[in-house]
């Protein structure tokens, strides 16, 4: 696989990220927002002796992204000619787009009030740009006091107070609800900002009175929880908070490229599987803003964790072994696109067909599962698959020494590892089970329960991850959904529907498997043995 990265985004963590690839001799694809005013800091990349090759490329408004794993390619469309490039990785890290929360305040922006951004950047220009914006000695700052702030939004309110503190002789006093400090050096960051001078006002029964006084001034009028006396200050600047968002490019990229994304926008879903920087799609990255609210410090990590784990995929790229999808076109694939949008990887694309990359596919099998047509296998070695697993259960036992026949397809990054601990812890587990563990319970299909059940199980159990947690993202959803249509469907034709459950577990929770086979080992013996088994052995 060629070491060549597709970076988007204009933000210092983007740059970072190029500046050691190319230090690892890679070659790297700038690509930024065209206009952005920190263009020219990429500039200068890839120029150091021995250092890989960079080219810089402006997004214009008209640009598309797509392909998989090692094929990547971006088109933009600029003066009349569409410029395409390939690369075998990408990542994404631009910056946040930010909101001032003027009317959270009952405020408008003005030389007495201004956003917090703004501060910043005059903060960072120098003690010219601070005398020009920031006349008068106090300077409040506004934050949390209508909706929850944020750890991001703490430490750059406290940086700045702390360069206004130290360095342009100015006194600072901070309004909120919760501070938020719960993130690394913020708590040391808070002391160091008290010994300085800086002043916190902190609310939990009240909120201050804002106002605008003739001059253009705000006047906050606020009762001292504490003492429980009223007072009022009149700061010379008033500084807002600000609202945090992805920014245009993370999310047109999350769409172009079927990444999944939070419910905060930001991409990268709530799966403990993505951490820290992965994203659903095989060869795809996300850092700092482009993942979420961060402060510097964990953006700093990201840019150690996004190298890291792109130079190992250049040394150790996919391969295209065994377990996985294989559509069968001839008399079986009909277009449907049911395996297109059930595809939690985007390894399933229209080139003109529906066509399965394998470098892509992680072999979860839900695509084969959820295929009305049967149009999908998984290419295992014979022997290997799901249905030729499913054990025989036939024989017949009598009623007095019942031990009923258990089938529990395992998920195998969790189910099957508990299983594993219950038998090395030395859990009493029912003699009659077997574990048929499976690459995602989401490959678990309606025909393979019924199997189960015409193979003499007695009681069929799917056992999956906990929700949030399934590495195929929906596959433990997927799972469940089949389980309750097979119920309905048995409570339908006088079968008894507690023959069929479903579970969820974690690889550690090996008291818990136990404890759940056991408990449906119980169920059965109550039930006695399936009617399915007694038919089959006529």
């Amino acid at each position: 696989m060629d070491a060549k990265t597709l970076v988007f985004g204009h933000s210092h963590e983007a740059r970072e990220i190029a500046n050691r690839l190319l230090q690892h001799g890679g070659e790297v694809v700038v690509a930024t927002p065209a206009g952005t005013e920190d263009r020219h800091h990429f500039e200068n990349l890839g120029t150091g002796i021995g250092s890989g090759r960079c080219e810089i490329l402006p997004l214009g408004n008209s640009f598309s992204c797509d392909g998989s794993v090692g094929r990547f390619g971006i088109s933009v469309h600029a003066d009349g000619h569409v410029h395409t490039k390939t690369a075998s990785s990408i990542v994404i890290a631009d910056t946040i787009e930010r909101s001032p929360n003027y009317s959270f305040y009952s405020l408008g922006p003005s030389a007495y009030v201004v956003s917090l951004s703004q501060i910043m950047t005059w903060i960072a220009a120098g003690s010219e740009a601070v005398t020009a914006h920031l006349a008068g000695k106090r300077i409040a700052f506004l934050t949390g006091l209508v909706e929850e702030s944020n750890p991001v939004i703490t430490e750059e309110i406290m940086r700045c107070a702390l360069n206004c503190q130290q360095v342009f002789d100015k006194q600072t006093y901070l309004f909120t609800r919760n501070l938020k400090v719960a993130a690394n050096g913020l708590e040391a960051l808070y002391r160091q900002t008290k010994e300085a001078g800086m002043v916190y006002m902190k609310f939990a029964e009240t909120i201050p009175k804002i106002e605008v006084s003739g001059d253009g001034r705000v006047v906050l009028t606020y009762l001292d929880e504490v003492i429980r006396e009223r007072f009022q200050l009149k700061p010379d600047v008033t500084v807002v908070d600000e609202t945090l968002q992805s920014s245009a490019l993370s999310r047109d990229l999350s769409y172009k490229l079927r990444i999944h994304t939070g419910p905060d926008g930001f991409i990268q879903s709530d799966n403990v599987h993505r951490a820290t920087v992965f994203t659903n799609r095989t060869g795809i990255f996300v850092a700092g803003f482009s993942r979420g609210i961060q402060t510097r410090t964990d953006r700093q990590a990201d840019v150690g964790n996004t190298v890291q784990a792109v130079l190992n995929l250049y040394q150790h790229p996919p391969e295209d072994p065994v377990g996985k999808a294989h559509i069968r076109y001839s008399g079986h694939c009909v277009g449907c696109l049911t395996c297109f949008r059930a595809c939690p990887y985007g390894a399933i694309s229209l080139t003109p067909r529906v066509t399965v990359d394998p470098l892509a596919c992680e072999g979860c099998g839900i695509c084969a599962a959820e295929c009305p047509r049967f149009a999908i296998t998984i290419n295992m070695p014979a022997g290997e698959n799901i249905s030729e697993r499913i054990p025989d259960a036939k024989k017949k036992v009598a009623t007095e020494n019942f031990k009923p026949a258990i089938t529990a397809f395992c998920c195998s990054r969790s189910a099957k590892g508990a299983g594993d601990l219950a038998v090395k812890m030395g859990c009493s587990l029912p003699s009659g089970l077997t574990l048929v563990a499976v690459p995602c319970a989401g490959s678990v299909s309606l025909v393979h329960l019924t199997a189960a059940f015409k193979q003499g199980a007695d009681g069929v159990l799917v056992m999956t991850c906990h929700d949030g947690n399934c590495h195929s993202e929906y596959g433990n959803i997927y799972a469940h959904r089949r389980v309750e249509q097979l119920t309905d469907l048995l409570s339908q034709i006088g079968f008894e529907p507690e023959r069929l459950q479903y579970r969820t577990l974690a690889s550690n929770m090996g008291t818990e498997f136990a404890g759940a086979v056991s408990a449906f080992e119980n169920t059965l013996r109550d039930l006695g043995p399936s009617l399915l088994k007694e038919e089959s052995e006529k």
